[in-house]
């Protein structure tokens, strides 16, 4: 957990236009800024693309390997959701707790009064250990402006989903967006072997 978030990257550049098609969009997340070749990150195949309107959601559930980076970065077709495209990171995980049962089990007790021994019902509380799922979130960059790139390094294996929500900018004459409009999104994910740290031989 302590290693999966590493650092915060703010860049966003889109020089190619895009109408909003299903078949236009195509290829638009390969125009997410990508990094230049010397910074050792690569395309990662589980980036996506799509068509949205203002205040659709999405999810995509990605996985990451053990000592890898990785470099995510959301851009859209309109320069207007430029900065405004919010979404998080998030993991599920297990996390144990503490279950309890109850039940009616049977005693005997020595009763003074009457000299004798009585039998009585006493509820008798039972805990057990179990593990639930529960939803870890790992990064949300609105809480860094809507920053749209993240980069990290993972310490272990696992999978991620990444939550999209386009935001409900409304209609705007001056610029051509109308809130029925399609937008092109882009989710580009970028991988790269993590340096290894410390002395070796």
């Amino acid at each position: 957990m302590n290693n999966l978030l590493k650092k915060i990257v703010i860049g966003l550049t889109l020089s190619t236009p895009f109408v909003a098609s299903a078949q236009t969009c195509n290829g638009i997340q390969r125009y997410c800024n990508p990094s230049p070749k010397k910074t050792g990150f690569v395309y990662n195949g589980q980036s996506v693309f799509g068509s949205f309107a203002q205040g659709d959601t999405a999810e995509v559930k990605i996985v990451v390997y053990k000592n890898m980076d990785y470099r995510i970065v959301l851009c859209a077709g309109d320069d207007e959701l430029d900065g405004q495209i919010q979404f998080k990171v998030v993991e599920e995980i297990s996390k144990p707790y503490w279950e309890e049962s109850k039940t009616l089990v049977t005693v005997e007790e020595f009763d003074a009064e009457s000299n004798t021994t009585v039998k009585k019902q006493v509820e008798k509380v039972t805990k057990k250990r179990v593990y639930g799922k529960i939803q870890s979130v790992r990064y949300d960059n609105s809480k860094y402006e809507n920053d749209p790139e993240f980069v990290f390094t993972s310490d272990k294996t696992r999978k991620l989903t990444i939550k999209v929500y386009i935001p409900e900018l409304g209609e705007d004459e001056s610029n051509g967006l109308s809130e029925d409009a399609m937008s092109c999104v882009g989710l580009l994910i970028e991988h790269q072997q993590s340096e290894k740290t410390g002395f070796r031989r």
